[in-house]
């Protein structure tokens, strides 16, 4: 009887150490977890400045593809550059833009797209060939275009809002019959209007058409001249002046808009009105232009940069349109070109040109530009 007591007691005081036992790693584990509970927001913290401060000091590249020496198209680019560069000022990140220039040689576009893919983490190239390039050369990156008459000609989309899911951009198809219903208004006696136009460049073919199906409504005869270069543009002139056109209004390419200060010289010697369809055009010697300002495409796409970079997909951002469009008259061109501006149109003009604008500027200082 006395051996069954004590074994019983010798049991019980077991399971009672047990008990503590099992007590102690409850407590410990309980304390573990205010412990970390109270730790959370610290680590937290601590995460949120090594991301903040990875994102400061991480350098983010943007490739930018520069088929011509434009003035068009640098206007494009300076815009950019200085939305780009307000965006760094207030975020405190870090970006680089890495610049290759084509020179207006189409050939050599893809390799510069490839290389320009290789260091950048989102491509913008500047034009409807340099888009071409980039869509041709390159897998994955993200690319966002700007200044392009017609992406739907290089099969960037299909739609606004069906498109290749690594693609968007800003679209900046001219104003054609606008410009032509201008002509036509303002100017009745003009009946026989001369063009030049780039056919290498598969956006001035579409635009030569879109001149010539709505010339017809307001009883225009267009009088085309091909060129294959800005050395052809002098012999081009003197054969619509042989041809008796009553003014100008050249197709804008970048072809013909890297050489617009000479179109304006020629016409100033043959005494030939000259229109245009990008605003401004006026500012380089044209007498109208009407269309959309190079300045606001420019901000634009460093808009959709902005919304890429910080992580929203190019599949759900719709091709871009420009909303205003902008009228700029030169009165002393107009003089020089043989012809008055009649006062209505001086009334609507956004902007009078009374002088020549400052030559625009290259890149500036900081940008790596190569090729």
């Amino acid at each position: 009887m006395l051996m069954r007591i004590l074994g019983k007691k010798y049991h019980f005081q077991k399971n009672i150490y047990k008990m503590r036992k099992l007590t102690n790693k409850h407590r410990l584990l309980l304390w573990l977890l205010v412990a970390a509970m109270g730790l959370s927001p610290f680590l937290a913290g601590c995460k949120k400045k090594v991301i903040e401060t990875r994102r400061t000091t991480e350098r983010f590249s943007i490739g930018v593809l520069l088929a011509y020496d434009s003035p068009t198209s640098y206007e494009v680019f300076q815009a950019l550059q200085k939305r780009l560069e307000d965006y760094q000022q207030k975020s405190g990140e870090q970006i680089e833009i890495v610049v290759r220039k084509g020179g207006g040689e189409i050939a050599l576009l893809p390799e510069l797209a490839r290389d320009l893919a290789e260091k950048s983490r989102i491509l913008v190239p500047i034009s409807t060939a340099a888009l071409q390039a980039a869509l041709i050369a390159t897998e994955n990156i993200p690319i966002i275009f700007s200044s392009v008459a017609n992406p739907y000609l290089v099969r960037a989309g299909r739609t606004a809002v069906d498109h290749e899911p690594r693609v968007t951009g800003v679209c900046s198809t001219a104003p054609i019959r606008q410009v032509l219903m201008l002509i036509h208004e303002s100017f009745p006696k003009i009946k026989r209007l001369g063009t030049i136009w780039t056919p290498s460049e598969i956006n001035s073919e579409y635009y030569l058409e879109l001149m010539t199906e709505a010339a017809s409504e307001f009883g225009l005869e267009i009088i085309s001249q091909p060129i294959s270069g800005g050395q052809d543009i002098v012999q081009s002139v003197q054969s619509l002046v042989r041809e008796q056109v009553q003014a100008l209004f050249p197709v804008s390419d970048n072809t013909i808009n890297a050489n617009f200060e000479l179109l304006s010289q020629l016409t100033e010697d043959n005494k030939l009105p000259l229109f245009a369809a990008f605003a401004s055009a006026a500012e380089l010697g044209a007498c109208a232009s009407l269309g959309f300002s190079f300045e606001d495409i420019g901000q634009k796409t460093a808009e959709l940069v902005i919304r890429v970079k910080n992580g929203e997909s190019p599949s759900r951002i719709p091709f871009q349109y420009i909303d205003r469009v902008r009228f700029y008259v030169n009165p002393e061109a107009a003089k020089k070109q043989g012809i008055q501006l009649p006062e209505v149109i001086l009334k609507k003009a956004d902007k009078l040109v009374i002088k020549s604008a400052e030559e625009m500027t290259k890149p500036r200082v900081g940008t790596r530009s190569e090729g």
